[in-house]
């Protein structure tokens, strides 16, 4: 992870690098220790620094789960092969490269396995306080650890002797402190810094970020159908993905797992069922929670679980074997195969080594706009990368980011320091809940609301503030002006002058055409030399036979063909989508024998040097990665010199 990426990223190296507060649980123990890995004298960018301390969690948990199949079995290549297994293994690798929290998550619970063990050996209360406390930093940092803990520590407390009330009384003050960690969130909030999720200063507020309150609707939400479409997601996501590489890894990986438990069932029953008891618990909990797209990173304490399985499970195949040499053989045999499934599976989409799309389209949204603009945001991606390029690279901290779910909290609104967009902003804001019946995001009636409450603040700063945001309304007709005019896929400016594309000239043969009569005539760039990282500006010009579609107009910028050009595609991302005729929805056919122009700009990847060539397409509907475009055709190249990537200092 060489900068922000997608997702949590950008609000959580913010915070880290700032010492401020993220988003509930807020995460006091993770922040204080991103913190240092962001001090550490390597690397470029905080982002980067951050990821740090992912990977070495990571690294960390599949090592003591090596160590502890290791000491369970007897024998070095099941615990090497249990520590690699998990390492590939999709949720735990795909955190082990970002800014998150999760891959702390592992190696804490990987602490408290490794105490459960040494708890087992004497059962003593001094083993059992130990057991406690790393049992309280796994349950204190996130929750579902402690629904994989729980069982394990449940049986400790009764099996520990002499059973007395003062023993549990200790074991359960140890488990209670780390979460004195908590005091960080109140501390913080009274200092004010610039990410102060929840701002949880005063106790109500305290409590409710502390307890996660905003996630409880959640809880238990699903339906029997709902949990059975989940369990099908995450079984595709938690495997190989789709097709036979999954159907392989359950193959070979279930009947080994399954061999393990049973093997360690019969020796020592205490810790395989109650291990396994909690998984069962952390695996109902996330087939229930309501459909949250990221719900299988929160099973990494279950996949360390059936990794330590699995290498039971080899360590019993082994002894069943007759010949001493036959037995290691069929071990490596068993556990290259899934090593190789996982990394064959898992290496493109866990790989973020040269994934610059979400730094540099957010870098570019934020240079287009004008002094002092307001920004509405409500989607976690661009709103993240915003905060992290403002905050951590310190790019156009005039701009104000407006969430208008965050105005339903009166924590949020007071952190606005404009009295004006304060007020102005809750007022519409309330008056929208009302009429939209609003009560959560991600909805229709939401996406229509956040356009309206642009449009609200544009009238209002009419002639004094230019207000940009997301998108336009998904069905609500709005008068014109302000109109709204797309920048790109994803950026609109609100002006109440008509727009460039409203310019005609007179057309001559179309070089393509798309479906409801839209003809492309043209496409040129302002130069045929950038540099990376650069803002490019084109021209195209349209002819409309009828009322502008719901169309999306692409550029992609295709590579030449060379050693890694494929990857370096898919790494930059290098499409970039443009609503027909800058967003001027239900714009009427253009008088004949004329065409309309649209002026854009195209954000060049900080990673992206080389020759390309401009390839043409489009999409009836808007696709994070434009997979499903159609292409049309290419009309011009474009040659991009390199330049420094951008950088941040501590």
């Amino acid at each position: 992870m060489p900068t922000v990426i997608d997702e949590d990223s950008g609000e959580l190296v913010v915070a880290a690098h700032v010492l401020g507060i993220t988003h509930p649980t807020g995460y006091p123990l993770w922040t204080v220790l991103a913190r240092g890995f962001d001090l550490l004298p390597v690397g470029h960018t905080s982002a980067y620094r951050v990821a740090l301390l992912s990977a070495f969690s990571a690294a960390a948990a599949a090592g003591l789960l090596t160590w502890i199949t290791c000491l369970l079995s007897g024998m070095l290549l099941p615990g090497l092969f249990a520590g690699l297994a998990f390492g590939l293994w999709f949720p735990a690798w795909s955190q082990a490269v970002r800014a998150e929290v999760y891959a702390l998550v592992c190696l804490l619970f990987a602490l408290f396995v490794l105490a459960l063990w040494r708890w087992d050996r004497e059962r003593t209360p001094k083993r059992l306080y130990w057991l406690a406390l790393a049992a309280g930093f796994a349950s204190m940092h996130h929750r579902t650890a402690f629904l994989a803990a729980a069982p394990a520590l449940a049986v400790a407390f009764w099996l520990t002797r002499p059973r007395r009330a003062g023993v549990w009384l200790s074991a359960a003050g140890m488990a209670v402190l780390p979460f004195l960690c908590y005091l960080y969130l109140p501390i913080r909030a009274a200092a004010r810094p610039p990410m102060n999720w929840g701002d949880p200063s005063t106790w109500d507020r305290f409590w409710y970020h502390v307890m996660g309150g905003q996630y409880s609707r959640w809880a238990f939400a699903n339906s029997a159908d709902m949990v059975a479409k989940q369990a099908a997601r995450l079984a595709g996501e938690c495997l190989a993905g789709s097709g036979w590489p999954s159907l392989a890894l359950a193959l070979v990986g279930a009947p080994l797992i399954l061999w393990g438990f049973v093997s360690w069932l019969r020796r020592n029953p205490t810790l395989a069922i109650s291990l396994a008891a909690g998984g069962a618990v952390l695996g109902i909990w996330v087939l229930t929670w309501g459909d949250v797209s990221d719900s299988k990173v929160w099973l990494t304490p279950l996949g360390l679980v059936l990794a330590l399985f699995g290498g039971m499970g080899l360590e019993r195949l082994s002894a069943l074997l007759p010949k001493r040499v036959l037995g290691p053989a069929v071990i490596v045999l068993i556990g290259l195969t899934v090593c190789a499934i996982l990394l064959s599976a898992d290496w493109a989409r866990s790989d973020k080594s040269n994934l610059w799309l979400h730094r540099d389209r957010w870098a570019s949204a934020l240079s287009q706009m004008d002094r002092k603009a307001i920004f509405v945001v409500e989607q976690d991606d661009p709103m993240f990368a915003s905060y992290y390029l403002q905050n951590v690279e310190g790019l156009r901290k005039d701009v104000t980011i407006l969430r208008p779910h965050g105005l339903w909290g009166e924590w949020y609104a007071n952190q606005i320091p404009d009295r004006e967009l304060r007020e102005t902003g809750v007022a519409l804001w309330r008056g929208l809940t009302k009429e939209y019946h609003l009560e959560h995001p991600g909805t229709p009636e939401f996406w229509d609301a956040t356009a309206r409450l642009a449009l609200g603040l544009a009238q209002h700063y009419r002639g004094r503030r230019a207000v940009y945001a997301l998108h336009g309304p998904a069905t609500t007709t709005l008068p014109a002006p302000p109109y709204f005019v797309g920048l790109n896929d994803q950026l609109y400016r609100l002006d109440f002058a008509p727009p460039d594309s409203l310019r005609t000239a007179a057309a001559g043969a179309p070089i393509a055409e798309l479906p409801g009569g839209v003809k492309l005539f043209s496409l040129t760039l302002d130069k045929p030399e950038a540099e990376a990282g650069e803002l490019v500006g084109f021209r195209a010009w349209w002819r409309l036979d009828a009322p502008l579609p719901g169309l999306l107009f692409a550029v992609k910028l295709v590579p030449k063909a060379t050693a890694g050009a494929d990857r370096l595609a898919k790494k930059a991302y290098l499409v970039q989508g443009f609503p027909v005729l800058s967003g001027i929805w239900g714009l009427p056919a253009s008088p004949p024998g004329t065409a309309y122009e649209q002026r854009g700009v195209l954000t060049i990847p900080s990673n992206a040097a080389g020759p390309y060539r401009l390839e043409i397409g489009y999409a009836t509907k808007w696709p994070a990665d434009y997979q499903n475009w159609q292409t049309l055709g290419d009309t011009t190249r474009l040659s991009v010199r390199p330049r420094p990537l951008p950088t941040n200092g501590r």
